[in-house]
């Protein structure tokens, strides 16, 4: 059985959706604490949404620019699987080989996919569906179970 290396691209799609679905979150969070900055400089609620604003902010540029558009240096770039490891190789040059409980849940437009090196350190990476052909991705899951399975003892 040979070596399968699947190749990451781009989701500008998925980008473009969870752009606007974070851009109304900090739009409503900035309008909301304004609001509140007005009534209050010591109102609850004006930190509250402060916060909410610079949480969307922050995970809105990390879901686009690592995940959607794989700009960040430790954006997922490539995933090669072999015969009892899987592989991730980061756009830094690094390269992380999960060998031992490996794990992964899938949900309509994310892979989460996580486990252990050699040395006992946690890798875990984020894969979206259209970030992959639907075909990589259907030989994506069985492998990834496969290999899940291979570490069950057996009864």
């Amino acid at each position: 059985m040979s070596d399968k290396i699947i190749e990451l691209v781009p989701d500008k799609r998925g980008a473009l959706w969870s752009g606007l679905f974070h851009g109304t979150a900090i739009f409503m969070s900035s309008v909301l604490s304004f609001d509140y900055y007005q009534k209050s400089h010591t109102s609850p609620l004006f930190y509250l949404f402060f916060f909410s604003l610079w949480l969307a902010l922050f995970s809105g540029f990390t879901s686009v620019g690592s995940h959607c558009l794989l700009l960040f240096p430790k954006s997922l770039k490539s995933i090669k699987i072999g015969h009892r490891s899987v592989i991730l190789t980061w756009k830094n040059g690094d390269a992380d080989e999960i060998v031992r409980k490996l794990q992964f849940q899938g949900g309509r437009t994310l892979l989460g996919l996580w486990g252990q090196t050699i040395d006992k350190r946690r890798i875990q990476a984020t894969i979206r569906r259209n970030s992959v052909s639907k075909d990589d991705f259907a030989y994506l899951l069985s492998e990834l179970a496969r290999i899940r399975d291979m570490d069950k003892p057996k009864p």
